[in-house]
């Protein structure tokens, strides 16, 4: 007796394929959320952990690390107190090193949303990361000298004051009259102040998809995490950057700059 195995129609297959395009519709932008916020926490733990390296540099020196200090930078400073363990100086969010592609297009080592800047220097290939230290702690800066942390004691808001947090450059010095970048992509570097922090890595936005032009006076969308001088980490609206005690005479506008 021969028995014969009833294929499936066309009608049938379709309706599986459709089955199927629908479950993966239903179930992959809450697996991209899932992905989103595991990066943020990583983010959020090497956060903690360059804080609690700057910690021990100040209790080793009684100040913060030097602005003049050749060809290092501060992140090198601080990996002697994590065991160079390198991998935290960068947020998940952004490719590794050896991703690198250049996508900003107003100079090769500024970094993005989700790529990691690059310092160059003659010693070696230069340090990569993905975290802005706030300019106005070093404490030996020759320049408006009367907005500098010289010393631990004088930051009197700590839990407001930025240590340092996502961004798309090395440091930054922001003021409160400072515009955000319209691009949450590429941040705007040249400016130097608070746009370099405005990017969209976080908060419910993916970073490679960051909005390239956002309207003047528009609410900007995304976050960024930010360590404070307290040894706090938080998931900060871009919008509320601004809020934030930047420099020792800093005093929050009303509303932010548009």
């Amino acid at each position: 007796m021969t028995f014969r195995h009833k294929a499936f129609t066309l009608i049938e297959l379709l309706v599986v394929i459709a089955i199927i395009a629908i479950l993966a519709a239903m179930l992959l932008p809450s697996l991209a959320r899932a992905k989103s916020k595991a990066q943020q926490v990583k983010c959020t733990s090497n956060l903690k952990q360059l804080n609690l390296a700057h910690f021990m540099y100040v209790a080793d020196f009684g100040r913060s690390v030097p602005y003049s200090q050749g060809d290092s930078l501060w992140i090198a400073k601080l990996m002697e107190y994590q065991a160079k363990v390198n991998l935290i100086r960068y947020c998940p969010s952004a490719p590794e090193p050896f991703k690198r592609i250049n996508r900003n297009p107003l100079n090769p080592d500024y970094g993005t949303a989700d790529e990691t800047w690059i310092w160059r220097t003659n010693a070696d290939n230069g340090y990569q990361g993905s975290y802005a230290y706030n300019g106005w702690l070093y404490y030996d800066l020759d320049f408006d000298k009367d907005k500098v942390y010289t010393r631990e004691a004088a930051i009197t808001a700590p839990t407001l004051t930025p240590f340092v947090g996502d961004a798309m450059w090395v440091d930054a010095w922001p003021e409160a009259t400072d515009a955000p970048a319209r691009n949450l992509y590429l941040g705007d570097g040249p400016a130097g102040g608070l746009s370099r922090y405005t990017i969209a890595r976080h908060g419910g936005t993916n970073a490679r998809t960051a909005p390239r032009n956002v309207p003047a006076g528009q609410p900007l969308p995304g976050s960024i995490n930010l360590a404070c001088s307290d040894g706090h980490v938080e998931l900060v609206r871009l919008e509320k950057l601004w809020g934030f005690y930047w420099h020792k005479n800093y005093v929050p506008p009303a509303t932010r700059p548009k």
